[in-house]
């Protein structure tokens, strides 16, 4: 949004007061050659989340927040909001507030469920010997299947010589 609100900013035509005239006697010959202009309207650390490889996503949140505004996170509705009600770049962006006391509370109940769930260590070991009873299996039916249908392999080749007869 802010990029896109810079471009037209840039591309807008020039007014009669500020012809190519008087932009060069504004500005001092030194000033042209060696020193870099900048011309940024806000500034960019305001607003870090709007870049332009995030365009895409912050579209796409745009789209579905012009749909349904539930749809979307309650800080990016809150974002838009402020951006349609005409709010300049870098103060249309509000923090979320700070955790409650009651959200924290929250927060350790859940570390805690996570921290509920079986032992790690028992679960590798249980997959492992599950792994290992499957290849016993695999390697036994190996042994026991007949995989020489014609028995060759039986066939002790230095007893009988082969002949060729033409």
């Amino acid at each position: 949004m802010f990029h896109l609100r810079t471009c037209a900013a840039k591309l807008r035509p020039l007014t009669a007061s500020q012809t190519v005239k008087t932009f060069s006697q504004n500005r001092p010959a030194a000033a042209r050659t060696f020193q870099q202009i900048r011309c940024y309207s806000a500034p960019v650390a305001a607003e870090p989340f709007l870049s332009g490889t995030s365009s895409n996503y912050v579209e796409e949140m745009y789209c579905a927040w012009l749909e349904n505004p539930k749809s979307v996170h309650k800080s990016w509705d809150i974002f838009f909001r402020n951006t349609n009600a005409g709010a300049p770049p870098g103060t249309a962006y509000q923090s979320p507030l700070p955790l409650s006391r009651g959200s924290l509370a929250a927060v350790v109940h859940a570390q805690s469920l996570v921290e509920a769930q079986p032992n790690v260590d028992k679960l590798v070991e249980d997959h492992l010997a599950v792994q290992s009873l499957i290849r016993a299996y695999q390697v036994r039916g190996h042994h026991i299947a007949k995989l020489d249908p014609l028995g060759i392999s039986c066939v002790n080749f230095d007893d009988a010589p082969v002949t060729v007869s033409s």
